[in-house]
């Protein structure tokens, strides 16, 4: 979660690594056979695709990604194909192929940490906010390493 009072834009504890993937199926094969994972999400289910409404650059944008998650520790690995519909994930993809996309922390006020983020000079690349509570964004890639840094609500 997030320091307070700092004014920074600080986060003490990574909760996520996200790879983007051409193939989940094949990813998931891959690292199994490295000794990563199980890949689970619950109950047997490897996978799954979830429907995105939000913004990409600013205009809205809706899209699917298929997910599946390993723990590693207290951190998860997080596999990422993007199905279907303009994302993030696509761009990444296309421009940089398979690999690191991102790292992602848990944050309990998603728009706090967006104006403690854009205080600390960074910008939004893409974001999806339900109106009942969960929501995430990922700022632009950093300069050095193009990392985006995913902000997540539990």
């Amino acid at each position: 979660m997030e320091k307070k009072g700092s004014g920074k834009f600080v986060y003490t504890k990574l909760h996520h690594v996200g790879l983007v993937v051409k193939d989940i199926d094949k990813a998931i094969a891959y690292f199994e056979s490295l000794g990563i994972g199980p890949f689970q999400i619950r109950d047997g289910v490897r996978k799954f695709t979830i429907p995105f409404k939000g913004e990409l650059h600013g205009k809205p944008a809706e899209w699917k990604t298929t997910i599946s998650n390993a723990k590693l520790g207290d951190v998860e690995l997080e596999l990422l194909e993007p199905t279907e519909g303009p994302q993030a994930l696509k761009e990444s993809l296309d421009a940089y192929g398979e690999g690191l996309h991102h790292i992602g922390f848990l944050v309990n006020d998603l728009d706090e940490a967006i104006e403690r983020g854009k205080k600390a000079g960074l910008k939004i690349w893409t974001m999806s906010k339900r109106t009942d509570g969960p929501g995430f964004l990922y700022f632009e890639p950093t300069e050095i390493g193009k990392l985006a840094i995913e902000l997540r609500t539990p």
